[in-house]
């Protein structure tokens, strides 16, 4: 048997060992190789396709110049400089407005929403007619546009016979006429009610004859038939007397002067138009306040409230503002005064957010001397309003209708440009919208007080400028020329 030799065993196991720990050490070295290799191959693949991607093409079209106009230039807004241009001129063109104007005046123009000029905008001047802007706009708002006053006759139909009396009942519509009375004034209703279909109501049904009068009611109204602070130039004159049931404005045909009741005068008028019609009227007119159980015979619609109001402002009618107010006041506070209406106004300016301070309120139609707006106010109503709508566009259009039919007949402004005038002595007032393309607007407000304002030759070189000056507004510029400068190009 072989002797064993433990020092070779060792040897050898030392061998074996040692070829062990290479083998190992290999084997690590190739995982630790293989973890770093592969992220570097990765960013290499990445930064070749960049590399693929940044190369220069065939045929690349150079890219255009960029403008050279300053950041801060404003060319580079032209719009915005196109409006602050067209202002400056329209500017420049008021200032001969300006210099012409009275001590006691005020001229308010807004363009584009953005004031253009202001003299005196709060200060507070006597408007004439002006003062029909606010009636109209608040009758409007309270009455509503479709609106419409219906006057009735009642009584008690037997055959062709009207038993008893025919009461006439008026319900404040201040355009019924008769059908000649139109042409008969300087500026003609425009919207009148016939009157005379209620006589065709009658003679439609066959009746003859009418046993007792013709009795006019105005009760829905007050019996105040002027203003306490006109004086006697107005009354009856420029308005009144006032009441709930006027025809012809309260006048009788054939009479020089006006009855001191309107309905009294209605009942006779209309006695007149029955009797021309062959109907027979026993007693003579009278006036009195219906039953409610009389029965209706007929109405007469007016036409809607949108048209009385255009017929106003366009004419400048003063019984129609007055009977307005009136309506303000039963529709907005139950009862049918002047008091009443006028304190629906003042509520409607604070309402609407206009300013009010050293507005004064003591008619609707403009007459009295006491009365007192502001230019900023007008102004700002017409814009409240809009370009289209029922104010502005019921005002008197320049050199067409109404008081402007015989101003601005040619140049800036004729066809185009609304307003409503307003005329006292030593007041003239003018207050309107000039339309600009694009739908685009000019509001302004010009009231003169003074000595002498009133008069052609003073207030029409004024008017005429300032017409001048806000189609100024219209000049247009190549925005073109507005745009960002390039390299070599011209300012």
């Amino acid at each position: 048997m072989r002797e064993f030799n433990f020092r070779s065993f060792l040897a050898r196991a030392d061998d074996v060992s040692s070829r062990m720990s290479n083998r190992r050490l290999l084997i690590s070295w190739l995982l630790v190789t293989v973890v770093i290799a592969i992220p570097l191959l990765s960013v290499w693949q990445v930064a070749l396709a960049a590399g693929d991607e940044v190369r220069p093409l065939r045929n690349q079209t150079p890219l255009a110049q960029s403008p050279t106009t300053p950041v801060l230039s404003a060319r580079r807004v032209p719009q915005t400089l196109i409006d602050l241009i067209s202002a400056g001129r329209v500017q420049g063109k008021l200032n001969q407005v300006v210099a012409a104007l009275p001590r006691d005046s005020c001229l308010v123009v807004i363009t584009d929403g953005r004031p253009i000029i202001e003299v005196n905008p709060t200060g507070a001047v006597v408007p004439g007619s002006n003062q029909k802007l606010l009636t109209g706009a608040v009758a409007l708002d309270v009455l509503g546009p479709d609106r419409r006053f219906t006057t009735k006759l009642l009584g008690i139909v037997s055959g062709s016979v009207v038993r008893g009396d025919l009461w006439l009942v008026g319900s404040g519509d201040p355009l019924l006429t008769t059908r000649t009375y139109p042409m008969t004034e300087k500026y003609p209703t425009m919207t009148p009610t016939d009157v005379e279909q209620l006589v065709d109501a009658l003679v439609s049904l066959g009746i003859k004859s009418i046993e007792g009068g013709v009795v006019g009611d105005e009760s829905v109204y007050d019996r105040e038939r002027y203003v306490p602070s006109w004086g006697d130039g107005i009354r009856s004159v420029e308005a009144g007397p006032l009441g709930a049931l006027m025809i012809n404005d309260g006048s009788v045909s054939g009479s020089p002067l006006k009855p001191a009741n309107p309905a009294f005068a209605a009942a006779s008028e209309f006695t007149k138009l029955l009797t021309a019609r062959g109907i027979t009227v026993r007693d003579s007119p009278d006036i009195g306040e219906s039953s409610i159980d009389t029965p209706t015979i007929a109405t007469l619609e007016s036409a809607p409230m949108r048209e009385i109001v255009a017929e106003m402002l366009t004419n400048s009618d003063n019984n129609t503002a007055e009977l307005l107010v009136k309506e303000i006041g039963l529709v907005g506070r139950g009862a049918g005064t002047r008091v009443d209406g006028l304190t629906v106004i003042a509520n409607k300016i604070s309402e609407w957010g206009l300013p009010g301070a050293g507005v004064a309120l003591l008619d609707a139609s403009g007459l009295d001397r006491g009365n007192l707006l502001t230019c900023r106010l007008l102004t700002e109503l017409l814009q409240r309003d809009g370009r289209e709508g029922l104010v502005t566009t019921g005002m008197a259009l320049a050199g067409k209708t109404g008081t402007l039919r015989d101003v601005f007949l040619t140049g800036p402004g004729s066809g185009t440009m609304r307003a409503k005038t307003g005329t006292l002595n030593g007041v003239k007032s003018l207050s309107g919208v000039m339309p600009l393309d694009e739908g685009r607007a000019s509001y302004f407000s010009l009231v003169m007080n003074g000595s002498g304002v009133s008069t052609v030759n003073f207030y029409r070189p004024i008017w005429n400028n300032l017409a001048s000056a806000l189609a100024f507004g219209d000049a247009r510029i190549d925005v073109n020329k507005l745009l960002p400068l390039k390299p070599n190009s011209q300012p």
